[in-house]
């Protein structure tokens, strides 16, 4: 396949949050990572070609986690530009989990956090916008997000009824 000159293209990537009672289960990105170091983020990674959209969500779950979630809602898309100098659409799910054991991949921290204590928590940088939107979305929510090139975003917007809104944020210091 070949990308026009001047044409956009981004990758596909899965992001889910998943419910157990009051707590939500976080992943918490190595301080060796390239994006997010040290920070606590839902769970998610790449869509794989010829695979589909919350096929992959579930399997990063499993890979990432241990834990096989059905019935995982899309609640959001974001298009995300200039994070790591790429270009990702964002496919957010939410779900509630059949068990509370995990059994993470070998070197990730994943951990349920209670979601009243999220403010507390080091979280990357949009979660705290958006969790709350995504737990009360009849239909799927849908935003634009500009990074700096590295993973400090510098804007996001939510769209409502076609029309975006600015919500402002500080970047990480």
């Amino acid at each position: 396949m070949t990308v026009e000159s001047g044409r956009h293209s981004a990758r596909l990537v899965t992001l889910a949050f998943v419910r157990s009672g009051t707590d939500v289960l976080l992943l918490r990105h190595p301080d060796a990572s390239d994006r997010f170091r040290g920070l606590w983020n839902g769970v998610g990674g790449h869509v794989e070609p010829g695979e589909g959209i919350r096929a992959a969500a579930r399997r990063e779950l499993r890979e990432e986690t241990g834990l096989d979630v059905e019935g995982l809602r899309l609640c959001g898309v974001i298009h995300e530009s200039g994070l790591l100098g790429h270009a990702h659409v964002l496919f957010v799910f939410v779900g509630e989990a059949p068990g509370r054991e995990l059994q993470p991949r070998q070197g990730l921290e994943v951990a349920w956090q209670p979601i009243e204590r999220l403010g507390e928590l080091p979280l990357v940088d949009d979660v705290a916008e958006l969790l709350p939107r995504l737990w009360t979305v009849r239909e799927p929510l849908f935003a634009t997000e500009a990074y700096d090139g590295a993973d400090r975003p510098q804007w996001i917007r939510f769209e409502e009824d076609g029309d975006a809104a600015v919500a402002s944020r500080r970047a990480r210091a």
